[in-house]
Protein backbone atom coordinates (compact mmCIF):
# COMPACT_ATOMS: atom_id res chain seq x y z
CA UNK A 1 0.00 0.00 0.00
CA UNK A 2 2.76 2.45 0.91
CA UNK A 3 4.79 1.54 -2.13
CA UNK A 4 1.76 2.21 -4.36
CA UNK A 5 1.20 5.64 -2.73
CA UNK A 6 4.84 6.68 -3.19
CA UNK A 7 4.63 5.77 -6.89
CA UNK A 8 1.54 7.99 -7.29
CA UNK A 9 3.22 10.96 -5.53
CA UNK A 10 6.37 10.58 -7.59
CA UNK A 11 4.30 10.51 -10.79
CA UNK A 12 2.49 13.76 -9.81
CA UNK A 13 5.79 15.53 -9.09
CA UNK A 14 7.14 14.60 -12.54
CA UNK A 15 3.96 16.01 -14.04
CA UNK A 16 4.03 19.34 -12.09
CA UNK A 17 7.83 20.18 -12.33
CA UNK A 18 7.78 21.39 -16.02
CA UNK A 19 4.74 23.59 -15.33
CA UNK A 20 6.52 25.10 -12.33
CA UNK A 21 9.64 25.88 -14.37
CA UNK A 22 7.59 27.64 -17.06
CA UNK A 23 5.80 29.73 -14.43
CA UNK A 24 9.10 30.79 -12.86
CA UNK A 25 10.58 31.86 -16.22
CA UNK A 26 7.53 33.97 -17.14
CA UNK A 27 7.49 35.61 -13.70
CA UNK A 28 11.20 36.45 -13.95
CA UNK A 29 10.82 38.11 -17.37
CA UNK A 30 7.87 40.17 -16.16
CA UNK A 31 9.83 41.36 -13.13
CA UNK A 32 12.79 42.38 -15.34
CA UNK A 33 10.55 44.43 -17.66
CA UNK A 34 8.98 46.21 -14.69
CA UNK A 35 12.42 47.07 -13.28
CA UNK A 36 13.57 48.54 -16.66
CA UNK A 37 10.41 50.64 -16.98
CA UNK A 38 10.75 51.93 -13.43
CA UNK A 39 14.41 52.81 -13.95
CA UNK A 40 13.70 54.68 -17.18
CA UNK A 41 10.88 56.64 -15.52
CA UNK A 42 13.11 57.68 -12.63
CA UNK A 43 15.87 58.81 -15.03
CA UNK A 44 13.44 60.73 -17.22
CA UNK A 45 11.87 62.72 -14.37
CA UNK A 46 15.21 63.43 -12.71
CA UNK A 47 16.87 64.65 -15.92
CA UNK A 48 13.89 66.62 -17.28
CA UNK A 49 13.56 70.36 -16.77
CA UNK A 50 10.98 73.07 -17.00
CA UNK A 51 11.43 76.11 -19.29
CA UNK A 52 14.21 78.38 -17.99
CA UNK A 53 16.21 75.64 -16.22
CA UNK A 54 19.65 74.61 -17.51
CA UNK A 55 19.77 71.20 -19.17
CA UNK A 56 22.60 69.01 -20.37
CA UNK A 57 23.35 69.65 -24.04
CA UNK A 58 23.74 66.73 -26.43
CA UNK A 59 27.29 67.87 -27.19
CA UNK A 60 29.99 67.23 -24.58
CA UNK A 61 33.26 69.01 -25.32
CA UNK A 62 36.10 67.11 -23.67
CA UNK A 63 38.79 69.76 -23.87
CA UNK A 64 41.36 71.13 -21.45
CA UNK A 65 40.45 73.53 -18.71
CA UNK A 66 42.28 76.35 -17.03
CA UNK A 67 45.45 75.83 -19.01
CA UNK A 68 45.50 72.03 -18.47
CA UNK A 69 44.33 70.19 -21.55
CA UNK A 70 44.11 66.91 -19.65
CA UNK A 71 40.95 67.95 -17.71
CA UNK A 72 37.60 67.90 -19.47
CA UNK A 73 35.53 71.02 -20.00
CA UNK A 74 32.05 71.11 -18.56
CA UNK A 75 29.15 69.97 -20.68
CA UNK A 76 27.07 72.61 -22.44
CA UNK A 77 24.14 74.13 -20.55
CA UNK A 78 21.14 75.84 -22.11
CA UNK A 79 19.54 79.04 -20.84
CA UNK A 80 16.00 79.88 -21.95
CA UNK A 81 14.69 83.43 -21.57
CA UNK A 82 11.22 84.87 -21.82
CA UNK A 83 10.33 87.27 -24.66
CA UNK A 84 10.27 90.11 -22.12
CA UNK A 85 13.81 89.30 -20.99
CA UNK A 86 15.01 89.16 -24.60
CA UNK A 87 13.52 92.56 -25.38
CA UNK A 88 14.95 94.17 -22.24
CA UNK A 89 18.42 92.69 -22.67
CA UNK A 90 19.25 94.25 -26.05
CA UNK A 91 21.66 91.47 -26.95
CA UNK A 92 24.50 92.03 -29.38
CA UNK A 93 26.27 89.20 -31.17
CA UNK A 94 29.64 88.60 -32.81
CA UNK A 95 31.03 85.93 -35.10
CA UNK A 96 34.08 84.18 -33.69
CA UNK A 97 37.13 85.35 -35.62
CA UNK A 98 40.55 83.80 -36.13
CA UNK A 99 44.11 84.55 -35.10
CA UNK A 100 47.47 82.84 -35.17
CA UNK A 101 48.20 80.71 -32.12
CA UNK A 102 51.33 81.61 -30.20
CA UNK A 103 52.83 78.17 -30.81
CA UNK A 104 52.84 78.60 -34.61
CA UNK A 105 56.27 78.37 -36.20
CA UNK A 106 56.31 81.49 -38.38
CA UNK A 107 58.43 84.48 -39.28
CA UNK A 108 56.62 87.60 -38.13
CA UNK A 109 56.94 91.06 -39.60
CA UNK A 110 54.92 94.14 -40.46
CA UNK A 111 53.84 95.14 -43.92
CA UNK A 112 52.14 97.80 -45.98
CA UNK A 113 49.20 97.17 -48.30
CA UNK A 114 49.82 98.25 -51.89
CA UNK A 115 48.04 97.83 -55.20
CA UNK A 116 48.62 94.71 -57.22
CA UNK A 117 50.43 96.32 -60.14
CA UNK A 118 49.45 93.45 -62.41
CA UNK A 119 45.83 94.48 -61.90
CA UNK A 120 46.40 98.21 -62.56
CA UNK A 121 45.48 99.50 -66.04
CA UNK A 122 46.18 103.04 -67.30
CA UNK A 123 43.45 105.24 -68.76
CA UNK A 124 44.65 106.87 -71.97
CA UNK A 125 43.36 109.72 -74.12
CA UNK A 126 44.01 108.54 -77.69
CA UNK A 127 43.11 111.92 -79.18
CA UNK A 128 44.42 115.29 -78.06
CA UNK A 129 42.00 118.02 -77.04
CA UNK A 130 40.33 119.92 -74.22
CA UNK A 131 38.78 118.13 -71.25
CA UNK A 132 35.12 119.07 -71.13
CA UNK A 133 34.02 117.13 -68.05
CA UNK A 134 35.31 114.52 -65.61
CA UNK A 135 32.68 112.15 -64.22
CA UNK A 136 34.65 109.87 -61.88
CA UNK A 137 36.19 110.88 -58.57
CA UNK A 138 39.43 109.52 -57.15
CA UNK A 139 38.77 106.35 -55.15
CA UNK A 140 35.44 105.72 -56.86
CA UNK A 141 34.57 102.29 -58.25
CA UNK A 142 34.03 102.29 -62.02
CA UNK A 143 32.90 99.57 -64.38
CA UNK A 144 34.53 98.57 -67.63
CA UNK A 145 33.27 100.80 -70.45
CA UNK A 146 31.99 103.49 -68.08
CA UNK A 147 32.68 107.07 -69.18
CA UNK A 148 35.45 108.61 -67.07
CA UNK A 149 35.66 111.95 -68.91
CA UNK A 150 34.84 113.64 -72.23
CA UNK A 151 37.25 115.48 -74.53
CA UNK A 152 36.59 117.93 -77.37
CA UNK A 153 39.11 117.23 -80.14
CA UNK A 154 39.68 118.99 -83.47
CA UNK A 155 41.57 115.88 -84.54
CA UNK A 156 38.38 113.84 -84.20
CA UNK A 157 36.27 116.39 -86.07
CA UNK A 158 38.68 116.41 -89.03
CA UNK A 159 38.82 112.61 -89.08
CA UNK A 160 35.01 112.39 -89.16
CA UNK A 161 34.85 114.96 -91.99
CA UNK A 162 37.37 112.98 -94.02
CA UNK A 163 35.41 109.80 -93.40
CA UNK A 164 32.22 111.39 -94.79
CA UNK A 165 34.07 112.61 -97.90
CA UNK A 166 35.47 109.15 -98.54
CA UNK A 167 32.01 107.60 -98.13
CA UNK A 168 30.67 109.98 -100.78
CA UNK A 169 33.53 109.17 -103.16
CA UNK A 170 32.97 105.45 -102.64
CA UNK A 171 29.30 105.87 -103.50
CA UNK A 172 30.26 107.53 -106.81
CA UNK A 173 32.79 104.82 -107.57
CA UNK A 174 30.12 102.14 -107.04
CA UNK A 175 27.82 103.94 -109.47
CA UNK A 176 30.55 104.16 -112.14
CA UNK A 177 31.32 100.50 -111.77
CA UNK A 178 27.67 99.50 -112.10
CA UNK A 179 27.33 101.69 -115.21
CA UNK A 180 30.41 100.12 -116.81
CA UNK A 181 29.11 96.69 -115.94
CA UNK A 182 25.71 97.34 -117.49
CA UNK A 183 27.31 98.54 -120.74
CA UNK A 184 29.18 95.29 -121.14
CA UNK A 185 27.72 92.44 -123.16
CA UNK A 186 27.36 89.84 -120.43
CA UNK A 187 25.44 86.59 -120.60
CA UNK A 188 22.69 86.10 -118.02
CA UNK A 189 24.46 83.18 -116.36
CA UNK A 190 27.76 85.03 -116.16
CA UNK A 191 26.00 88.12 -114.82
CA UNK A 192 24.43 86.10 -111.98
CA UNK A 193 27.79 84.55 -111.10
CA UNK A 194 29.41 87.96 -111.11
CA UNK A 195 26.69 89.33 -108.83
CA UNK A 196 27.20 86.46 -106.37
CA UNK A 197 30.97 86.81 -106.31
CA UNK A 198 30.69 90.58 -105.99
CA UNK A 199 28.41 90.22 -102.95
CA UNK A 200 30.76 87.66 -101.41
CA UNK A 201 33.71 89.95 -102.01
CA UNK A 202 32.04 92.90 -100.27
CA UNK A 203 31.05 90.71 -97.32
CA UNK A 204 34.61 89.42 -97.00
CA UNK A 205 36.02 92.96 -97.22
CA UNK A 206 33.66 94.23 -94.53
CA UNK A 207 34.47 91.28 -92.26
CA UNK A 208 38.20 91.82 -92.74
CA UNK A 209 37.81 95.49 -91.84
CA UNK A 210 36.05 94.57 -88.62
CA UNK A 211 38.56 91.86 -87.68
CA UNK A 212 41.45 94.17 -88.50
CA UNK A 213 39.96 96.81 -86.21
CA UNK A 214 39.61 94.28 -83.39
CA UNK A 215 43.16 93.03 -83.97
CA UNK A 216 44.74 96.49 -83.86
CA UNK A 217 42.77 97.46 -80.77
CA UNK A 218 43.63 94.21 -78.98
CA UNK A 219 47.31 94.59 -79.87
CA UNK A 220 47.42 97.96 -78.11
CA UNK A 221 45.49 96.65 -75.12
CA UNK A 222 47.69 93.59 -74.69
CA UNK A 223 50.76 95.84 -74.67
CA UNK A 224 49.40 97.66 -71.62
CA UNK A 225 48.06 94.48 -70.02
CA UNK A 226 44.37 95.34 -70.45
CA UNK A 227 43.56 92.04 -72.16
CA UNK A 228 45.04 88.58 -71.80
CA UNK A 229 47.40 86.97 -74.29
CA UNK A 230 44.81 84.24 -74.83
CA UNK A 231 42.17 86.76 -75.96
CA UNK A 232 44.70 88.46 -78.24
CA UNK A 233 45.59 85.16 -79.89
CA UNK A 234 41.90 84.45 -80.52
CA UNK A 235 41.44 87.89 -82.15
CA UNK A 236 44.60 87.35 -84.24
CA UNK A 237 43.29 83.99 -85.47
CA UNK A 238 39.99 85.59 -86.50
CA UNK A 239 41.92 88.32 -88.34
CA UNK A 240 44.08 85.83 -90.27
CA UNK A 241 40.99 83.79 -91.17
CA UNK A 242 39.25 86.92 -92.49
CA UNK A 243 42.29 87.71 -94.68
CA UNK A 244 42.25 84.19 -96.11
CA UNK A 245 38.51 84.43 -96.80
CA UNK A 246 38.99 87.74 -98.60
CA UNK A 247 41.74 86.29 -100.79
CA UNK A 248 39.47 83.41 -101.75
CA UNK A 249 36.60 85.80 -102.52
CA UNK A 250 38.88 87.89 -104.73
CA UNK A 251 39.98 84.79 -106.64
CA UNK A 252 36.37 83.74 -107.24
CA UNK A 253 35.52 87.26 -108.36
CA UNK A 254 38.47 87.35 -110.78
CA UNK A 255 37.41 84.01 -112.26
CA UNK A 256 33.88 85.32 -112.74
CA UNK A 257 35.23 88.38 -114.58
CA UNK A 258 37.32 86.23 -116.90
CA UNK A 259 34.33 84.07 -117.75
CA UNK A 260 32.33 87.06 -118.88
CA UNK A 261 31.75 87.55 -122.55
CA UNK A 262 32.69 91.20 -122.35
CA UNK A 263 32.77 93.59 -125.26
CA UNK A 264 36.51 94.32 -125.72
CA UNK A 265 35.77 97.98 -126.18
CA UNK A 266 34.29 98.10 -122.65
CA UNK A 267 36.74 95.75 -120.97
CA UNK A 268 39.29 98.42 -120.05
CA UNK A 269 36.67 100.75 -118.57
CA UNK A 270 35.23 97.96 -116.43
CA UNK A 271 38.68 97.02 -115.10
CA UNK A 272 39.51 100.61 -114.22
CA UNK A 273 36.23 101.21 -112.40
CA UNK A 274 36.64 97.99 -110.45
CA UNK A 275 40.20 98.86 -109.42
CA UNK A 276 39.09 102.32 -108.30
CA UNK A 277 36.23 100.81 -106.30
CA UNK A 278 38.52 98.42 -104.42
CA UNK A 279 41.00 101.17 -103.57
CA UNK A 280 38.28 103.40 -102.19
CA UNK A 281 36.76 100.58 -100.14
CA UNK A 282 40.15 99.91 -98.54
CA UNK A 283 40.73 103.62 -97.85
CA UNK A 284 37.32 103.99 -96.24
CA UNK A 285 37.93 100.95 -94.02
CA UNK A 286 41.26 102.43 -92.91
CA UNK A 287 39.66 105.77 -92.09
CA UNK A 288 36.92 104.03 -90.13
CA UNK A 289 39.58 102.22 -88.12
CA UNK A 290 41.30 105.55 -87.41
CA UNK A 291 38.10 106.91 -85.88
CA UNK A 292 37.73 103.85 -83.65
CA UNK A 293 41.35 104.12 -82.50
CA UNK A 294 40.79 107.78 -81.58
CA UNK A 295 37.99 106.69 -79.27
CA UNK A 296 34.91 107.45 -81.35
CA UNK A 297 32.27 104.85 -80.38
CA UNK A 298 31.47 102.25 -83.04
CA UNK A 299 27.78 103.13 -83.05
CA UNK A 300 28.69 106.78 -83.73
CA UNK A 301 30.89 105.84 -86.69
CA UNK A 302 28.24 103.53 -88.16
CA UNK A 303 25.54 106.20 -87.91
CA UNK A 304 27.70 108.98 -89.42
CA UNK A 305 25.99 109.96 -92.70
CA UNK A 306 26.09 113.76 -93.02
CA UNK A 307 28.20 116.75 -92.00
CA UNK A 308 25.55 117.79 -89.46
CA UNK A 309 26.40 114.69 -87.42
CA UNK A 310 30.08 115.56 -86.98
CA UNK A 311 30.85 115.77 -83.26
CA UNK A 312 34.29 116.54 -81.88
CA UNK A 313 33.43 115.23 -78.38
CA UNK A 314 34.63 111.74 -77.50
CA UNK A 315 34.41 109.75 -74.26
CA UNK A 316 37.34 108.37 -72.30
CA UNK A 317 36.25 104.95 -71.06
CA UNK A 318 37.35 102.79 -68.13
CA UNK A 319 39.44 99.93 -69.58
CA UNK A 320 38.55 97.52 -66.73
CA UNK A 321 36.29 97.40 -63.69
CA UNK A 322 37.98 98.61 -60.54
CA UNK A 323 38.82 101.57 -58.34
CA UNK A 324 40.05 104.86 -59.78
CA UNK A 325 43.42 105.04 -58.00
CA UNK A 326 44.91 107.83 -60.10
CA UNK A 327 43.41 110.88 -61.84
CA UNK A 328 45.54 113.51 -63.54
CA UNK A 329 42.96 115.65 -65.38
CA UNK A 330 40.35 118.25 -64.57
CA UNK A 331 37.82 120.09 -66.68
CA UNK A 332 39.31 122.72 -69.00
CA UNK A 333 42.76 121.16 -69.18
CA UNK A 334 44.43 120.31 -72.47
CA UNK A 335 45.67 116.78 -73.00
CA UNK A 336 47.97 115.43 -75.67
CA UNK A 337 47.19 112.46 -77.87
CA UNK A 338 48.06 109.06 -76.33
CA UNK A 339 48.61 110.62 -72.89
CA UNK A 340 47.82 108.89 -69.60
CA UNK A 341 44.99 110.56 -67.69
CA UNK A 342 44.38 108.10 -64.85
CA UNK A 343 44.64 104.56 -63.51
CA UNK A 344 42.02 101.93 -62.69
CA UNK A 345 43.04 99.17 -60.28
CA UNK A 346 41.25 95.95 -59.43
CA UNK A 347 41.50 95.82 -55.62
CA UNK A 348 39.83 92.43 -55.20
CA UNK A 349 43.40 91.19 -54.66
CA UNK A 350 46.27 93.30 -53.28
CA UNK A 351 49.93 93.08 -52.43
CA UNK A 352 51.39 93.33 -48.94
CA UNK A 353 55.03 94.39 -48.87
CA UNK A 354 56.86 93.23 -45.75
CA UNK A 355 60.49 93.36 -44.62
CA UNK A 356 62.20 90.17 -43.46
CA UNK A 357 65.54 90.18 -41.64
CA UNK A 358 68.33 88.45 -43.50
CA UNK A 359 68.73 85.83 -40.75
CA UNK A 360 65.17 84.63 -41.45
CA UNK A 361 65.27 84.78 -45.26
CA UNK A 362 66.34 81.15 -45.45
CA UNK A 363 63.10 80.12 -43.76
CA UNK A 364 60.86 81.83 -46.32
CA UNK A 365 60.32 80.82 -49.93
CA UNK A 366 58.04 81.84 -52.79
CA UNK A 367 54.81 79.89 -52.87
CA UNK A 368 54.65 79.53 -49.08
CA UNK A 369 51.63 80.75 -47.17
CA UNK A 370 51.24 83.96 -45.22
CA UNK A 371 48.62 85.25 -42.79
CA UNK A 372 47.77 88.92 -42.52
CA UNK A 373 46.00 90.71 -39.67
CA UNK A 374 45.12 94.32 -39.01
CA UNK A 375 43.82 96.14 -35.95
CA UNK A 376 41.08 97.58 -38.15
CA UNK A 377 39.42 94.14 -38.35
CA UNK A 378 40.10 92.16 -35.15
CA UNK A 379 39.54 88.46 -35.59
CA UNK A 380 39.75 88.58 -39.38
CA UNK A 381 42.61 86.60 -40.92
CA UNK A 382 43.60 87.29 -44.53
CA UNK A 383 45.44 84.39 -46.15
CA UNK A 384 48.00 85.08 -48.87
CA UNK A 385 50.94 83.60 -50.73
CA UNK A 386 54.53 84.79 -51.00
CA UNK A 387 55.02 85.64 -54.69
CA UNK A 388 58.36 87.49 -54.66
CA UNK A 389 61.44 87.84 -52.47
CA UNK A 390 63.73 90.77 -53.24
CA UNK A 391 67.19 89.44 -54.15
CA UNK A 392 68.82 92.52 -52.58
CA UNK A 393 69.14 93.14 -48.84
CA UNK A 394 68.96 96.73 -47.65
CA UNK A 395 72.39 97.63 -46.27
CA UNK A 396 70.98 99.91 -43.60
CA UNK A 397 68.12 97.79 -42.21
CA UNK A 398 69.52 94.35 -43.16
CA UNK A 399 66.10 93.36 -44.47
CA UNK A 400 64.73 92.27 -47.84
CA UNK A 401 61.30 93.07 -49.20
CA UNK A 402 58.87 90.18 -49.43
CA UNK A 403 55.74 90.52 -51.53
CA UNK A 404 52.59 88.66 -50.50
CA UNK A 405 49.53 88.46 -52.72
CA UNK A 406 46.21 88.08 -50.93
CA UNK A 407 42.54 88.18 -51.76
CA UNK A 408 40.79 91.29 -50.48
CA UNK A 409 37.10 90.45 -49.95
CA UNK A 410 35.01 93.55 -49.58
CA UNK A 411 38.17 95.59 -50.23
CA UNK A 412 38.74 95.74 -46.47
CA UNK A 413 42.49 96.14 -46.90
CA UNK A 414 43.15 99.76 -47.92
CA UNK A 415 46.17 100.94 -49.84
CA UNK A 416 48.86 102.16 -47.45
CA UNK A 417 47.39 100.31 -44.45
CA UNK A 418 49.86 98.84 -41.93
CA UNK A 419 49.32 95.14 -41.20
CA UNK A 420 50.91 92.31 -39.22
CA UNK A 421 52.27 89.45 -41.31
CA UNK A 422 53.09 85.89 -40.27
CA UNK A 423 55.06 84.01 -42.92
CA UNK A 424 54.97 80.22 -42.94
CA UNK A 425 58.55 78.98 -42.55
CA UNK A 426 60.18 76.07 -44.31
CA UNK A 427 59.54 72.99 -42.18
CA UNK A 428 57.45 75.00 -39.72
CA UNK A 429 53.81 74.60 -38.77
CA UNK A 430 50.96 77.03 -38.55
CA UNK A 431 48.18 76.92 -35.96
CA UNK A 432 45.24 79.25 -35.70
CA UNK A 433 42.86 79.82 -32.82
CA UNK A 434 39.38 81.32 -32.50
CA UNK A 435 39.36 84.94 -31.32
CA UNK A 436 36.59 86.55 -29.24
CA UNK A 437 36.00 89.96 -27.64
CA UNK A 438 36.82 90.18 -23.95
CA UNK A 439 33.28 91.26 -23.05
CA UNK A 440 31.88 87.97 -24.43
CA UNK A 441 33.64 85.92 -21.73
CA UNK A 442 32.08 85.41 -18.29
CA UNK A 443 33.74 83.79 -15.25
CA UNK A 444 31.79 81.23 -13.22
CA UNK A 445 33.50 79.37 -10.36
CA UNK A 446 36.87 80.43 -11.74
CA UNK A 447 36.23 79.00 -15.22
CA UNK A 448 35.64 80.91 -18.48
CA UNK A 449 32.39 80.62 -20.41
CA UNK A 450 30.77 82.10 -23.51
CA UNK A 451 27.14 82.02 -24.56
CA UNK A 452 26.37 80.78 -28.07
CA UNK A 453 23.30 81.72 -30.07
CA UNK A 454 21.08 78.86 -31.23
CA UNK A 455 18.41 78.45 -33.89
CA UNK A 456 15.89 79.62 -31.29
CA UNK A 457 16.17 83.35 -30.49
CA UNK A 458 15.34 82.84 -26.81
CA UNK A 459 17.66 79.87 -26.19
CA UNK A 460 21.39 80.24 -25.53
CA UNK A 461 24.03 77.59 -25.01
CA UNK A 462 26.58 78.17 -22.24
CA UNK A 463 29.95 76.67 -23.13
CA UNK A 464 33.16 76.44 -21.15
CA UNK A 465 36.35 77.51 -22.94
CA UNK A 466 40.09 77.63 -22.34
CA UNK A 467 41.65 80.97 -23.20
CA UNK A 468 45.01 82.48 -24.08
CA UNK A 469 46.43 85.92 -23.33
CA UNK A 470 44.43 89.06 -24.02
CA UNK A 471 45.61 91.48 -26.68
CA UNK A 472 43.86 94.80 -27.37
CA UNK A 473 40.56 93.60 -25.93
CA UNK A 474 40.57 90.34 -27.90
CA UNK A 475 41.25 86.91 -26.38
CA UNK A 476 42.28 83.75 -28.28
CA UNK A 477 40.35 80.62 -27.38
CA UNK A 478 42.49 77.51 -27.20
CA UNK A 479 39.65 75.03 -26.74
CA UNK A 480 35.88 74.97 -26.64
CA UNK A 481 34.57 76.90 -29.66
CA UNK A 482 35.24 77.22 -33.36
CA UNK A 483 35.83 79.98 -35.87
CA UNK A 484 32.47 81.10 -37.26
CA UNK A 485 30.45 80.37 -34.10
CA UNK A 486 28.00 83.13 -33.16
CA UNK A 487 28.35 84.32 -29.57
CA UNK A 488 26.75 86.91 -27.31
CA UNK A 489 28.83 90.00 -26.53
CA UNK A 490 26.60 92.68 -25.03
CA UNK A 491 24.25 90.90 -22.63
CA UNK A 492 26.47 87.95 -21.74
CA UNK A 493 26.55 89.14 -18.10
CA UNK A 494 22.74 88.95 -17.97
CA UNK A 495 22.89 85.32 -19.14
CA UNK A 496 25.48 84.59 -16.45
CA UNK A 497 23.19 86.12 -13.83
CA UNK A 498 20.24 84.10 -15.11
CA UNK A 499 22.24 80.89 -14.85
CA UNK A 500 23.37 81.66 -11.28
CA UNK A 501 19.83 82.61 -10.29
CA UNK A 502 18.65 79.18 -11.36
CA UNK A 503 21.78 77.48 -10.02
CA UNK A 504 22.83 79.40 -6.88
CA UNK A 505 25.37 76.67 -6.09
CA UNK A 506 27.12 77.48 -9.40
CA UNK A 507 28.28 74.61 -11.57
CA UNK A 508 27.62 72.21 -8.76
Amino acid sequence: MNEEYEEIVEEEQHTRDPRMRQLLIVSGLAAFVLIVIAGFSIWYFLSGSDSGNPVAAPRDTSFGNGGESSSALASDREITLTPEQIEAAGFEFATVGETLEGSSETASTTGVVSANEYRATPINAYAGGVVRRVFAELGEFVRQGETIATISSDQVAMAESKYLSMKAELSEAEKRYKRALSLSSISEESRNELDRTTASLRTAEALLSEKKSNYQRSRKLVEIGAVSQKNFERVNTEYETAKANLAEAENRFDRAIKLLDVNPARNNELDQSLTKLRIMQADLAAQRESLLVLGVPKRTVDSLKSASQIDSTIPILAPISGTLTERTINGGETVAANSKVGMVTDLSAVWVIGQVYEKELGKVKTGSGANIQTDSYPGVLFRGTVTYIDPEVDERTRTANVRIETANPGEKLKLGMYVDVALATVGGSEKTAPLVPKEAIQIIDGDSFVFLATDKPNVFRMRQIRTGDERDGMIPVLEGIFVGDRIVTLGSFLLRSEFLKINPEGLG
